[in-house]
């Protein structure tokens, strides 16, 4: 009786190994299974971003270009202009997003990504480079006698020997290795002026002109037909900047007390000053299915309609 009763718990203990068994063999295959499916799934949605986001950024590229050719404001370019950021729908699913602006930067304080605001590494002086944050004298005179320029991107500089990766830090975000080596005064920044030869006080003022100092619309000519009929009045938001360099210094001396070193200081700099942005950096965030693609970063001379640098972010 004992044998008997033995042999039958044996028996259903090796029916439960093999039942416990068969349950791991299966939990293993589940878990390949789903893993390769979660693998599918994953690439699916990569290669769906791969597809769909190159000819939407293609196309807000496009906008760039008729928006800028049909801008307004020909002659010049404000921040308050390119610190807008466009969104357009192209169908229900599918949509892109870009801006000038550098959203990286503090909210309360962002950065226009504009080439034209920038120094330009292949043209400037030894002076202007020395004036940089974590430049000096010496690194700013290898790198121009480096024989490397012109340089095809501003990180070729790191090929200086002189100039360490920590420094090179420090001033990346004043430089540009695009355009004749003008300055948008609308878009400057601070320590650019600064290196360009301004005092910070006399560089404060310039910005704080720039961000008060309305333009006036230039004065339609009226209709001359006899059966013309006149276009009615629309109010514009007022525009903030500077629309011409020649008057500026005079502008400046009305605006606030300049000292004569001062004033002989944007003298100077008048003919490195421009208020047109020639060059322009800007960022594309299409969307398709709901789903944000891929980033870029695209460098463009809207005027030529070139393109000139495109990164994926």
């Amino acid at each position: 009786m004992n044998r008997r009763f033995i042999c039958q718990e044996l028996k259903r203990g090796s029916i439960l190994v093999v039942c416990l068994w068969a349950i791991m063999i299966l939990s293993i295959l589940g878990l390949g299974i789903s893993g390769l499916v979660f693998q599918e799934l994953r690439f699916s949605k990569t290669y769906f971003r791969l597809v769909t986001s190159l000819p939407i950024a293609s196309a807000a590229l496009k906008k760039v270009f008729y928006d800028r050719q049909k801008d307004s404001t020909l002659v010049f370019d404000t921040w308050d202009e390119l610190s807008q950021e466009v969104q357009v729908e192209l169908t229900e699913d599918c949509a892109y997003r870009y801006f000038f602006v550098d959203k990286s930067k503090a909210a309360d304080n962002p950065e226009i990504i504009d080439e034209s605001a920038l120094i330009n590494l292949n043209l400037a002086s030894a002076t202007i480079l020395a004036r940089l944050p974590g430049m000096d004298e010496d690194l700013a005179k290898a790198i121009v006698n480096s024989g490397l320029r012109p340089f095809s991107t501003i990180n070729e500089v790191l090929l200086v020997k002189e100039l360490t990766r920590d420094k090179f830090l420090l001033f990346k975000d004043s430089v540009t290795v695009y355009g004749m080596g003008k300055v948008n005064v609308n878009t400057v920044s601070k320590p650019v002026l600064v290196a360009l030869g301004l005092d910070e006080e006399t560089a404060e003022i310039v910005l704080s002109f720039r961000r008060q100092h309305e333009i006036k619309p230039v004065a339609k000519e009226p209709a001359k037909g006899i059966f013309d009929e006149p276009e009615p009045e629309v109010k514009a938001d007022p525009i903030y900047g500077i629309s011409s360099t020649s008057t500026l210094l005079n502008d400046l001396r009305e605006f606030a007390s300049l000292g004569l070193r001062q004033e002989q200081d944007i003298l100077a700099l008048l003919p490195h000053l421009t208020v047109k942005s020639e060059y322009l950096r800007f960022n594309v965030i299409p969307t398709s299915g709901r789903q944000e693609g891929l980033h870029y970063r695209i460098v463009v001379q809207p005027q030529a309609n070139k393109v000139f640098s495109w990164e994926e972010q």
